[in-house]
């Protein structure tokens, strides 16, 4: 029972003055997007490599999700010259796709959404989407730098989110 106190007390002893082992590392792994290409309503393929070199937001939604709506008309209208796809949590067709973008610019009369609605399942499962809606802010390089869960309508709030791409 000794040996194995004395053991523990080396043990600990080293992982304490280890650098790096249980505190202190401020070193973040950058984790890339992962490899996507969607085909988005207005008939443009998006991918993770013909993006490169600018930063964008992945808004992963669904149709009947309530909350995505106010949502995507917020960065829509506020991050308008900017890159912003919606994508689908399932694979829909582009007739729903369709169907779907005109649903949301139904539901507010004085906004109109121009960004690119699109599908892909696989996506949303690799970056284990649990939640709609859900905003992956991806950097120039192809970086994920951010993750937003819930809805994001508050100018300041989607200012602050967009800044990080920076």
């Amino acid at each position: 029972m000794q040996m194995k106190v004395t053991l523990l007390v080396i043990l600990v002893a080293l992982l304490t003055v280890t650098p790096g082992c249980t505190s202190g590392d401020d070193s973040v792994d950058d984790e890339m997007i992962p490899t996507f290409s969607v085909v988005a309503d207005d008939e443009t393929t998006y991918s993770s490599d013909n993006l490169l070199g600018t930063p964008y937001i992945l808004h992963f939604s669904a149709s009947w999700c309530s909350q995505c709506r106010p949502t995507i008309h917020a960065v829509d209208n506020q991050l308008s010259e900017y890159t912003y796809i919606i994508i689908s949590t399932d694979n829909s067709d582009n007739e729903k796709l369709e169907d779907w973008h005109l649903q949301v610019n139904e539901s507010k009369d004085d906004s109109t959404v121009d960004t690119p609605f699109s599908a892909n399942a696989e996506l949303a499962k690799s970056l284990d989407i649990k939640n709609t809606p859900t905003l992956i802010l991806v950097n120039s390089k192809g970086v994920m730098i951010d993750r937003h869960i819930g809805p994001l309508t508050e100018s300041s709030d989607i200012e602050a989110f967009w800044a990080k791409s920076a």
